[in-house]
């Protein structure tokens, strides 16, 4: 039998999560893929009345204590960083909703902050609700996304983002401590896809991290490479 492709069906098991078929997409929700081209993943988003960050000193202080930026300097080059927003009801934000200086925080950030956020607040001061979207793409295709909203994740929501990049895998809970020998994460990781090309780290009640395996691979042993090359100066003179 056909399953219509509005519909979803999402079994939370012990130890996995297992998604039948695409989720049906909301107004309010970020359209996005790992794997897809730079245009793709923007033709959709803006089709949705999402928009481009691209007011310099906003994009810093939305990437306050992002996990990502302590390995920028490892990323695979050409890389790009781009940011994302769109609201939970469809409409278009506008600038001034988005940086206004004088309102309080909307989103967590891990300490210590290089900044303090600015809220995302109308100026009525009627909180905007939405998502923003963090890609790191490496030559020109997705590799990491970061879905970060103005308020708690809940847990359908998080189902629902995974559905998004399940392909034709499932999600199981696991760990960096169960990876094979040879294996490494550089971020952690709590959920991977049972195909082995993805893995998904909560950051905090508000975003959750999605990223290739392969691309968490390779910022570790990039890491362990400047380490290893940094030891024989460190113990110079002994």
């Amino acid at each position: 039998m056909k399953i219509p492709s509005c519909f979803c069906t999402i079994t939370h098991c012990p130890h996995i999560y297992y998604l039948t078929f695409f989720v049906l997409l909301s107004s309010g929700q970020l359209i996005s893929r790992i794997g897809d081209s730079k245009s793709k993943l923007e033709g959709r988003l803006l089709k949705s009345n999402g928009i481009v960050l691209r007011d310099d000193d906003l994009i810093q202080t939305r990437q306050t204590g992002m996990i990502y930026l302590d390995f920028e300097e490892y990323f695979p080059k050409p890389y790009q960083v781009k940011l994302y927003f769109k609201s939970s009801d469809g409409s278009r934000p506008k600038l001034n909703e988005l940086a206004n200086p004088i309102l309080s925080q909307a989103f967590d950030r891990r300490p210590p902050p290089r900044k303090p956020l600015n809220a995302i607040k109308s100026p009525d001061k009627n909180l905007l609700e939405g998502w923003e979207l963090h890609v790191l793409y490496v030559k020109g295709y997705s590799v990491l996304e970061v879905y970060k909203k103005t308020s708690e994740v809940t847990e359908h929501e998080i189902k629902h983002l995974l559905a998004l990049q399940s392909g034709n895998s499932f999600w199981i809970e696991s760990t960096q401590n169960e990876l094979s020998e040879g294996d490494f994460s550089a971020f952690g990781f709590s959920l991977l896809r049972n195909d082995g090309y993805l893995r998904m780290k909560k950051l905090n009640s508000r975003s959750i991290m999605i990223f290739r395996s392969q691309t968490d691979q390779y910022l570790f042993e990039a890491m362990e490479k400047e380490k290893f090359n940094l030891a024989p100066e460190s113990i110079k003179g002994f």
